[in-house]
């Protein structure tokens, strides 16, 4: 594998501008994670290649790519599973079935950036039960046999010795993966819920997929040990933030906390359920936590646990109305159950943190092209505060934005989170993505000290200069224009910073970065007011 370009948070070298702030010094590290699968894996060689070298000038350290499971397996249409094939032998599948992946993953290390390979639905038809509702044959109770033994193809495929001809070179490696996306969303697995199977219970409902899930990770946990990727990065989860709360049917998707619970067999009190209420969700009916950590080894080995906390309208600081809902501005909520189950099986947590959580999709949509999106502007703005929040955590481990390019049509069904449109024009996001803003209190009283965050995702590996400027309001006609209030140089190969100055006036801050090849950058301002704090500087 190439190094790893993670984003480390700390500046080196500081060096005083007018002002004398008080400066301090960010130190943690957090991937920045992209994803685009039309752009990365649907796309012509040009297209890709060109994404690809977009998203490494943006600064990107690793893409997320969906593994489509039928899209690689042969006959994925068909109920009939193929005559002796031999799903865990990566040559037994169509060669031009693998070409996407091997071209993203070669492409991909080319360019400095590593891979996050989610292994996912649609399953090929055999590989499921042939429901009665054809639309969800494709994500219905899939085979764990049969989903273990295509994790098997994919991890000998890249494990950095397989070749696919004997004239050609060893496939890159892979070594981070995660299992199945948003496995609480009917559009990825189903049935959600199923009716009752206890006797007079029949029209109630009771959780199914945390059930099926458990064993889809089991699958894959086996499959990626089997093919020598036991060290590698393994997430689990990959949850949508909310469902359909009390919305129950098969095709009715679950809440996030309500989810995980589930997956660990725990009710609404973090209790194990018992009896026929265990056994009709697909749990033991008398607990032993030892037996169940050591049968489900993927639930409490993963590396961390990964989390869509999409917030699509509201303010990121705005929590969720649903107590089982997970979005951005309450991240907490997920590390305090993660905490909770690692406490009620008697596991340790993996690191002093915690549980790691990996933010491996996000982003806002935009109006236009969806009205029910926020502005462009405020798109920049709420990623680099999602962001900031996000790096306070001190067990986050990612941020993650989805789409370089919005779906387009049919607008409402399609994600229009992109940082440019369809068009090919570049929203405020776009810069804002590359050279990151926030300034947690926008409102103070002279003398206070502004605090600025800052995020610089550099290309290469050469110096980082970057200033902290500050435009004092024009009062009577007084033009004004952003004077330096500090600078910083740095050679790590990606960067947060945070600095502080003192308050004098109203007025303007923004951030500019002069990348190692001379070019500036400018991040967009972001205005604060000063008690008393009319005039000039």
């Amino acid at each position: 594998m190439p190094p790893r370009r993670s984003i480390a948070a700390a500046l080196t070298c500081l060096s005083i501008g007018l002002a004398a702030p008080a400066v301090a010094q960010a130190d943690k590290s957090q991937e920045a994670m992209f994803q685009d699968d039309n752009l990365l894996i649907f796309n012509s060689i040009e297209g890709t290649n060109e994404t690809l070298d977009r998203l490494a000038a943006l600064g990107v350290d690793r893409i997320r790519v969906s593994v489509f499971w039928g899209t690689v397996a042969p006959a994925s249409d068909s109920q009939q599973r193929p005559a002796n094939f031999n799903a865990g032998d990566p040559a037994a599948y169509p060669p031009g079935n693998w070409a996407r992946y091997d071209f993203l993953v070669q492409g991909a290390k080319a360019r400095g950036m590593d891979v996050n390979f989610n292994v996912t639905s649609p399953a090929p038809k055999w590989a499921t039960p042939d429901p009665e509702d054809k639309d969800i044959d494709a994500t219905f109770d899939p085979r764990t046999d049969e989903f273990a033994a295509f994790v098997r193809a994919l991890g000998t495929r890249y494990s950095g010795t397989f070749s696919p001809t004997p004239q050609s070179s060893p496939l890159p490696r892979v070594d981070f993966w995660s299992i199945w996306n948003e496995p609480n969303q009917a559009g990825w697995l189903t049935p959600q819920w199923r009716s009752d199977p206890r006797e007079g219970r029949s029209r109630f409902f009771v959780e199914a997929a945390p059930a099926i899930y458990r064993g889809l990770v089991s699958a894959a946990w086996n499959g990626l040990a089997q093919t020598g990727h036991g060290q590698d990065t393994i997430l689990i989860g990959d949850l949508a933030p909310k469902g359909l709360r009390d919305n129950k049917g098969q095709t009715r998707s679950i809440d996030a906390l309500r989810f995980l619970r589930g997956m660990y067999c725990l009710d609404a009190n973090a209790q194990f359920y018992k009896g026929d209420s265990a056994t009709a969700r697909g749990c033991p009916a008398k607990m032993d936590p030892a037996t169940f950590v050591a049968e489900n080894r993927g639930l409490f080995e993963a590396t961390g646990f990964a989390h869509h906390p999409y917030e699509l309208l509201a303010a990121p600081d705005e929590e969720p109305r649903s107590r089982d809902w997970v979005t951005i501005a309450n991240l907490h909520d997920l590390q305090a159950s993660l905490r909770r189950i690692y406490a009620r099986y008697r596991v340790p947590l993996p690191s002093r943190d915690g549980v790691p959580i990996w933010l491996t999709e996000f982003g806002y949509q935009t109006n236009p092209p969806d009205p029910t999106g926020v502005s462009p502007k405020t798109q920049a703005e709420y990623m680099n505060w999602s962001e900031y929040i996000a790096f306070n955590k001190p067990y986050v481990r990612s941020f993650a934005q989805f789409l370089l390019v919005d779906d387009g049509e049919p607008i409402g069904t399609t994600f229009q989170s992109g940082l440019m449109t369809l068009q090919g024009r570049e929203k405020p996001a776009y810069d804002a993505y590359r050279v990151g803003l926030h300034i947690p209190d926008q409102r103070l009283d002279r003398g206070d000290k502004v605090t600025v965050f800052g995020i610089l995702r550099p290309e290469t590996r050469g110096e980082t200069r970057s200033e902290i400027q500050f435009r004092t309001r024009s009062y009577a006609g007084n033009k004004t224009s952003y004077r330096k209030r500090a600078t910083a140089t740095s050679g790590m190969p990606a960067h947060y910073l945070r600095r502080q100055f003192t308050a004098r006036r109203d007025g303007w801050v923004r951030i500019k970065w002069t990348d190692a090849a001379g070019t500036e950058h400018l991040s967009r301002s972001q205005y604060i007011e000063v008690a008393d704090g009319r005039g000039r500087d």
